[in-house]
């Protein structure tokens, strides 16, 4: 049975800087709460949330969707858990990574970000990031920012999807993030579930036993996944999760014969 479903949001739940479908925002969010009550909905998995957004972003889709158990944040390196209404960061997260991320966001500040359209990526704690809706501008500095890490900060990682550079450290990618959240569920890597688009989810997706990806995204994710989605953004995801549902259905069948 696969007992949890995990989405990014940017490119899955929606694109960056455009509006949710919420008609299909909606249905999701009525499968999600039907699935807080296993009881009486057991082939329903459990809806989570792991994204590279920083907390108050991710909170906010958790309430919308009325999730039940925790969520991940800055790619992993936090979670808030819903029910208890508490939030916790990585315990590997020393004061050391937190200068050297005050360090890289210095650097963007004074060096990449003057006379572009990049932006600080506010609010994260975690990670070093520039924000631009300008794909080009981020494709231009994605080479600049991994030269100067792997020069000044090589325990670092540098991602990006095309509206956004992310530099994080190494041990706090989506990976070790969803390896947290499956050791504070109790749950084992085959009954979990995650879809994601761009390459900042490869581990992630490495990681589960059911991976899939919405038909937006990027060719690296498509090339690795078995389950490709034919619609994309939300309406990949909600495929991908009926797919989870009729599975569940399908395994409880077997199990009563």
């Amino acid at each position: 049975m696969i007992r949890l479903f995990v989405s990014d949001i940017d490119g899955c739940l929606a694109e960056p800087y455009r509006p949710f479908a919420l008609d299909r925002f909606q249905e999701l969010a009525r499968q999600a709460r039907l699935a807080g009550r296993p009881g009486d909905h057991p082939v329903l998995p459990a809806f989570s949330i792991c994204s590279g957004r920083p907390y108050p972003y991710v909170e906010a889709v958790t309430q919308a969707l009325g999730l039940q158990v925790p969520v991940l944040f800055e790619a992993g390196a936090g979670m808030f858990d819903p029910r208890e209404v508490v939030v916790r960061w990585h315990p590997a997260f020393t004061d050391e990574l937190a200068e050297q991320v005050e360090a890289l966001r210095r650097w963007m500040v004074e060096r990449c970000i003057p006379g572009t359209s990049l932006m600080l990526d506010i609010g994260k704690r975690t990670q070093a990031g520039m924000v631009s809706p300008d794909t080009e501008e981020i494709l231009r500095f994605v080479p600049i920012v991994e030269e100067y890490v792997a020069a000044h900060f090589p325990s670092f990682h540098v991602f990006h999807t095309h509206i956004s550079i992310d530099v994080v450290p190494r041990g706090f990618t989506k990976r070790e993030g969803l390896q947290w959240l499956m050791e504070t569920l109790g749950l084992e890597a085959d009954e979990v579930a995650y879809i994601g688009d761009s390459n900042g989810d490869l581990g992630a997706l490495a990681l589960v036993g059911y991976a899939f990806a919405p038909a937006n995204a990027a060719e690296s994710v498509r090339r690795q996944v078995p389950y490709v989605m034919e619609a994309p953004d939300i309406e990949g995801v909600l495929a991908a999760y009926r797919w989870c549902i009729a599975h569940n259905e399908a395994c409880r069948k077997a199990v009563a014969s």
